[in-house]
């Protein structure tokens, strides 16, 4: 608490910076797996988009995370930021889907340099203050932002004298010019921490020895894996099996975006009544029903049930996540176990995205028919994702 100073930035710029982050994420991470489908991906090529976007933002994460814990957090939060904007861009002229690739792996690169960054940050501004309400509200206001301009796009897109992949190429630069409004905002950003350096001497590996947080890691990331190898299957059920344009696509994901908003704005001082360790378990219990949603679906509609589910999931269980990792490292140390955890779910993810999509395409080929290797594909993630919840009810360990 010593490093960090008296003056602080206003609370409205954090809303802001998180407005521009969350709707940059959200918004490319909804459409960029369908661009890349309509490009010409096979379903390898899914899985490895997926895999290469998990690991190139955390690989170096740790790294990042314990510089700006020494050094402060607006050198990280600008390098960040202009990477992925300048990736954010180039994304936007992709022709192939090694285009794409290309382009996700820098923009991921930038984000492992942003995240520990910003999560530092935030720990460095609620010090000494309820977490859990904060980080609600930061959530659901950035949720609102995004769901603003969700609509605002489905209305306008159809009327849009362009084809369907340059209405994707929209999104895209939209996404950038938000990465940029970030690059801006931590220009003038006040650092809590101090630039000159701390006197703490802990390393890369400190996160490990601590056992509650070892703990934690071991649980959470099983169930990641198991929640990461559907990933490449959700773009593929709205493409080929839903075949749904860009303006249903919008409003799939607007569905989402209100619940995820709602759920964090109100239920975000739930977490601080409750504890973290309940409010993940309840949070992440509800992304079980989400690819057993998607293993029937045939209209763009039916998957609006996935989204309300998963929104609650995300606006909650995701905050609470978020909130657990700042509370057992403090402002002291949010980067470096915000870049560990970062590190290890990328490469977990990597594996379990990347097998997903070899295994659908497996199945399919043995059966000769994708939409049925989807729905068998899709009810054995549910059984995984079940079962990989239980086992967070009895392991998972309480942060304080």
């Amino acid at each position: 608490m010593s490093q960090i100073q008296q003056r602080r930035s206003p609370r409205w710029m954090y809303f802001l910076i998180q407005m521009s982050f969350s709707f940059s994420q959200n918004l490319a991470y909804q459409y960029i797996p369908l661009f890349n489908k309509k490009l010409g991906a096979d379903e390898i090529e899914m899985g490895l988009m997926t895999a290469v976007q998990n690991v190139f933002s955390t690989a170096f994460s740790p790294f990042w995370g314990k510089i700006s814990d020494k050094h402060g957090r607006k050198m990280f939060l600008l390098l960040g930021s202009f990477i992925a904007t300048t990736s954010a861009f180039t994304l936007a002229t992709a022709k192939s889907p090694t285009h794409v690739l290309i382009s996700i792996a820098i923009n991921s690169f930038g984000l492992s340099m942003l995240v520990p960054a910003w999560q530092g940050a935030l720990a460095d501004y609620t010090e000494g203050l309820k977490r859990g309400g904060f980080m609600g509200k930061l959530s659901g206001v950035s949720y609102f932002y995004v769901t603003s301009a969700l609509i605002l796009y489905s209305v306008i897109a159809p009327h849009l004298p362009l084809n369907e992949i340059q209405q994707y190429r929209v999104v895209m630069l939209t996404s950038a010019i938000n990465f940029l409004i970030m690059v801006l905002l931590s220009w003038i950003l006040i650092d809590l921490k101090d630039p000159n350096g701390s006197d703490n001497h802990y390393t890369l590996l400190d996160p490990i020895k601590d056992p509650v947080y070892r703990r934690f890691l071991i649980v959470v990331l099983f169930w990641w894996f198991w929640m990461s190898l559907a990933w490449s299957y959700f773009p593929t059920v709205i493409s080929e099996v839903i075949d749904a344009n860009v303006s249903e696509v919008a409003w799939i994901a607007i569905t989402g975006t209100i619940v995820q908003a709602f759920a964090s704005y109100k239920m975000g001082s739930l977490i601080d009544r409750i504890g973290e360790r309940k409010s993940i378990f309840f949070g992440f219990l509800t992304f079980t029903i989400v690819p057993l949603n998607f293993a029937f679906a045939t209209k763009w509609w039916h998957l609006i049930p996935a989204q309300i589910i998963a929104g609650i999931g995300i606006g909650f269980g995701f905050t609470a996540l978020q909130t657990y990792i700042l509370e057992i490292a403090g402002s002291e140390k949010a980067g470096n176990y915000q870049g560990t955890y970062n590190l290890l779910w990328g490469i977990v993810t990597f594996v379990g995205s990347y097998f997903g999509g070899w295994f659908l395409q497996w199945l399919k080929n043995q059966l000769g028919s994708l939409p049925r290797a989807l729905t068998i594909s899709l009810l054995i993630v549910t059984a995984f994702r079940f079962f990989s919840n239980f086992i967070m009810y009895f392991f998972l360990p309480d942060p304080k």
